[in-house]
Order: structure tokens, then C-alpha cells, then sequence
């Protein structure tokens, strides 16, 4: 009775209008009351299903950084994001629909600090981006040089007692190396693989591979990156 009364008022209709008029105008409020309620109904329905939430862990790819900079060192690879959508375009997200990209464009040698944002996140249409872990990503740079190092070989092990090493050749003695400029100038020596001693009764080649430490350095493409050892043995004593 008392939401009659409300929706008469509303609609100025008077006990003293005649009865059909007051029946019409009643009616039509009913009509746009229920259509309100339709329509509210909808919208809760559809705000229900944005709820749905998935998290992807999505690598991190550094783009536009200066070709004479390396990446030294970072402090995550991949980042953690909360999506958010309706449950079937959620159930439809594959993993590389999603990219994350960081430009590196203005950063300097040393350590830089960078917030991922929503600028920097690739997502399907309809997805959205609710949470960041972490948002915050390290990234050191430093300025690639060349060194020239000399090699040396990483020998294991001890050779039979009745010989002795009496004349080593290594080739090339020296290699050109690529790498960051604070990481190189700490470096003085190339160390090949470990070569084992044990191995060795007579006088023969060896070709064996460099160990690159840290592994960001790199042969430059002039040298060889394959080193060739030529060793006399003879017997202890003699």
C-alpha cells in the first residue's frame, strides 16, 4: 500500500483523477520500477563475473637498450601478474598473449631501478591487469669493451710418475674477449677447461674449449674459441 501511495505521488495521480487515468499511470510505473530492477539485476550479474582472477608468471624482455651496454645482472627474470575478466575470457588467456616489455632506452651504466606499469604490459582484449609482483625491477648495465687476455690451461690431476711435462705449446696464446668493461678489467687470465693429467703417457694435441666466467663474455668473432695444446712428455729423470 505504502509503495502505491509512493509511485502515485511520483506520478501525480490523485484519488480525486478518474479511476482509468489513475490505473494507466499507475501501470506504467510498475513497468519502469521493474525495468530498474532488471536492469540492476543485470549489472550485479555481470560485475560477479569480473571477479574471476588467474596469475601468470610472464618473463620480463628488455628492448631499446644501447648495442654498446650489456645487461650484467637483474633482479627478476619474470614478473608475477593478477589478471582479472569474466570466467570464460579468463579461461581462454594463454601465456604468450601476455608479454611484459621494459625499455631501457634512457638507462646508464650501473644499477637502474624501473616500476612496471600498465604501459609496460601487452594484455588480450577484455583482461584486466590487477596486481604487480614485484613492481619494482633492478637492471645493471655496464659498457661492453675488448680485452685481449692470454690463456692458460686448467690442468687436474697428476701425470704417471715415471714422466714429466718438458714442452707446452698453446694456440692461439692469446683471444680477444667481449664483455662488460668493471667485469674485464678484474680479469687478467682465460682458463681453458680442466685437463686431466691422468690421461697423458706420451707426447700427443689436445683441443679443448675456454671457460667463460662470467658466462655474459663472449669470444670475440676474430678469435678462435677453440684452443689446440701440443705437449712432449718425457721419462722422470732423463
Amino acid at each position: 500500500v505504502q509503495l502505491v501511495k509512493v509511485l502515485q505521488e511520483h506520478m501525480g495521480i490523485s484519488e480525486e483523477k478518474p479511476a482509468i487515468l489513475r490505473k494507466e499511470k499507475f501501470e506504467i510505473s510498475v513497468a519502469a520500477l521493474v525495468s530498474v530492477l532488471f536492469i540492476t539485476g543485470m549489472w550485479f550479474s555481470f560485475s560477479k563475473g569480473m571477479d574471476t582472477l588467474i596469475t601468470l608468471e610472464v618473463p620480463v624482455e628488455y628492448t631499446k637498450h644501447d648495442p654498446e651496454f650489456e645487461i650484467v645482472d637483474t633482479s627478476v627474470n619474470t614478473v608475477q601478474l593478477q589478471l582479472g575478466g569474466s570466467g570464460a575470457l579468463i579461461k581462454s588467456v594463454q601465456p604468450d598473449q601476455v608479454e611484459v616489455r621494459l625499455d631501457l632506452g634512457n638507462a646508464v651504466i650501473g644499477r637502474n631501478s624501473f616500476s612496471i606499469t600498465q604501459e609496460n604490459i601487452s594484455l588480450p582484449p577484455g583482461i584486466i591487469l590487477s596486481k604487480i609482483t614485484p613492481p619494482v625491477v633492478e637492471v645493471t648495465l655496464d659498457k661492453t669493451i675488448t680485452k685481449e687476455l692470454p690463456i692458460q690451461v686448467d690442468w687436474v690431476g697428476k701425470l704417471p710418475e715415471n714422466i714429466i711435462l718438458s714442452q707446452l705449446t698453446i694456440e692461439p696464446e692469446k683471444v680477444e674477449v667481449i664483455g662488460g668493461k668493471r667485469i674485464l678489467e678484474n680479469i687478467s687470465t682465460l682458463y681453458t677447461e680442466k685437463v686431466p693429467l691422468d690421461n697423458i703417457d706420451k707426447s700427443g694435441t689436445l683441443t679443448v674449449s675456454l671457460v667463460l666466467n662470467p658466462a655474459s663474455l663472449k669470444i670475440d668473432p676474430g678469435s678462435k674459441d677453440r684452443i689446440k695444446l701440443t705437449y712432449v712428455v718425457k721419462p722422470r729423470g732423463k
